[in-house]
């Protein structure tokens, strides 16, 4: 087991092929605080093969496993959400909440909190959820699609326009500045002519005088 890093592990086979996901909540810890104050933390184990757990050195086929720990009111959180987004999902009960929660209660939290989890990697939907995969650490979704490309947020495209509409105003001006300089250098050009001709004409300048 690992914990928040993903370790392959090529001896250990998925069981759900068809999700490429199994959970499992094995075992419970007790978190002591101060003044008789505490809380539980349930082992979540993830055994996956899904492109979302693994990082860029992983092969296809490789198989990650690590743990992650979760209070009651985290998971709950996570129910609820899959509940109101996959209603048709008939998720086994949650754990009833008590003003006072002694071992037996622990105990028997960590088997329904159990039944949930293996429950939700079997379902192909709840399985590859933007919610699970959250509650799970993986990385933002929005960053990626399920094929692993990066995908430009609204701020890089608005750059790369600016970029564009910057270049292309780079490139017009000069050309403006180039066509005024020589239609002035034209008009110059046929002043200088016409004074030329005139000179031809009357090269004493008694006309002009």
């Amino acid at each position: 087991q690992c914990l928040n890093s993903a370790c392959v592990f090529f001896l250990r086979q998925i069981q759900n092929t068809h999700t490429g996901l199994d959970l499992s909540v094995p075992e419970y810890q007790e978190i002591r605080g101060k003044m008789m104050s505490g809380h539980v933390e349930y082992h979540i184990v993830v055994v996956t093969r899904l492109a979302a757990f693994k990082s860029a050195k992983h092969k296809p086929e490789d198989v990650v496993q690590f743990m992650v720990s979760k209070k009651y009111s985290e998971i709950e959180e996570l129910y609820q959400k899959l509940a109101a987004r996959y209603p048709r999902a008939s998720l086994p009960l949650l754990p009833r909440k008590v003003l006072f929660v002694g071992e037996s209660d622990i105990c028997e939290r960590r088997a329904m909190f159990n039944d949930i989890m293996k429950f939700i990697s079997k379902d192909e939907d709840l399985a590859t959820s933007p919610e699970l995969l959250e509650f799970l650490g993986t990385k933002s979704t929005s960053a990626f699609d399920f094929r692993g490309r990066n995908i430009p947020d609204a701020k890089e495209k608005e750059d790369e326009e600016n970029e564009a509409l910057d270049f292309f105003k780079e490139e017009k001006t000069p050309d403006l500045i180039s066509q005024l300089s020589s239609l002035e250098n034209a008009k110059k050009g046929e002043e200088k002519e016409k004074e030329e001709e005139e000179e031809d004409l009357d090269p004493l300048g008694i006309v002009r005088y």
